[in-house]
Parts: C-alpha cells; sequence; structure tokens
C-alpha cells in the first residue's frame, strides 16, 4: 500500500508539473496575446495622432493659403520693383502720403520763425521746468541750430502769408457771390 500511495504521489506530482507548466504556458501566451494588443493600440493611436497632426498642418496651410493679406503679399512680391526703389506706401495713398508729408515739412519750416537768445533761454526754463535733463535739453537747442530765421525774414515771411490769406479770402467771397447770383437766377 505504501508503493501504491507512492505511485499516486509521484502521478499526482506529474500531473501537478504538467498542469503548472500548462498553466505558465497560457500564462506566458495570454500575456504575449496582451502585449501585441497593447503594441497594436499603441500604433494605432500613434497613426491617429499622425494623422490628425497632418491634417491640422493641411488645414492651416490651406487657411493661410486662402488669407486675402498673404494673397495680397504674394501679388506684391510678383510685381516687379519700381524704377526708384521699393514702396512702402500702397500705389493708392501715394498721393496721400505726398500731401501729408509736404504739410510736415511746412509745419517743422512754420515751427521755428527766428531765433533769438531769450527764445532758446526761455525754451530751456520751459523744459527744465518739464523735468527734463540738461543733457536732452541741449540735444533739443542743437536740433533748432541752422534752422532758425532771422527776424526780417520771420516779418517778410508772416506779410506774404497774411497777403495770401487774404488773396484766398477774397476769392472764397467772390465764389459765395457767384453761388448766390446763380440761386436767384433759379
Amino acid at each position: 500500500m505504501a508503493e501504491e500511495l507512492d505511485d499516486i504521489g509521484r502521478e499526482t506530482a506529474a500531473m501537478m508539473r504538467q498542469m503548472l507548466q500548462l498553466a505558465t504556458l497560457v500564462a506566458l501566451r495570454t500575456r504575449e496575446r496582451g502585449q501585441k494588443e497593447a503594441e497594436a493600440r499603441v500604433r494605432v493611436t500613434e497613426a491617429r495622432q499622425k494623422e490628425t497632426r497632418e491634417r491640422r498642418l493641411r488645414e492651416a496651410a490651406d487657411a493661410k493659403a486662402r488669407d486675402p493679406r498673404n494673397r495680397e503679399l504674394s501679388r506684391i512680391l510678383e510685381r516687379p520693383p519700381l524704377e526708384r526703389g521699393v514702396s512702402l506706401e500702397k500705389d493708392r495713398f501715394s498721393a496721400q502720403a505726398e500731401a501729408s508729408r509736404m504739410a510736415a515739412q511746412q509745419a517743422n519750416r512754420g515751427s521755428v520763425r527766428y531765433d533769438s537768445v531769450e527764445r532758446r533761454t526761455a525754451l530751456a526754463q520751459h523744459l527744465s521746468r518739464m523735468g527734463i535733463s540738461p543733457e536732452l535739453q541741449s540735444v533739443r537747442l542743437l536740433m533748432e541750430v541752422g534752422q532758425a530765421q532771422s527776424a526780417q525774414e520771420a516779418v517778410r515771411i508772416r506779410e506774404q502769408e497774411a497777403a495770401q490769406r487774404r488773396v484766398r479770402e477774397q476769392e472764397a467771397h467772390e465764389r459765395e457771390r457767384e453761388r448766390s447770383r446763380s440761386r436767384e437766377r433759379v
């Protein structure tokens, strides 16, 4: 009986070893299958992310191509350069820009009528009251050197401007009279 028990024990041990081997094999296969499924899910996810990135890039490129500013820029770049050089202003605004530039030049010319020691000291005092440093004050005064006119020139220019103003006012009155006469006739 002891031998039978030993045989049963050996057979049981052998069966348990086989079952353990089968269980280990099943676990390994399951783990491999799980890893393969996980790797497949990772590949699918990476492919989707790549497609999404590419789609976003295509959409951005399409939006950029449809943007009217970019079309205008490409049209401007295709145009041959001007003979005088490249202008930063649009053609339709060049006349307005020229007029505003001329007005600014006239304003700059008219800003310094004449130069005198009193005017410069008054300007320096005004700048110091505003809290401007002496270095900046000297820069401002140096900018005006050579820009000034004599007092006689300033008086002559003022008289010319007054005469021109009177002529313009007289012409405006004459035009107004013409309009009122034409209204009376109708």
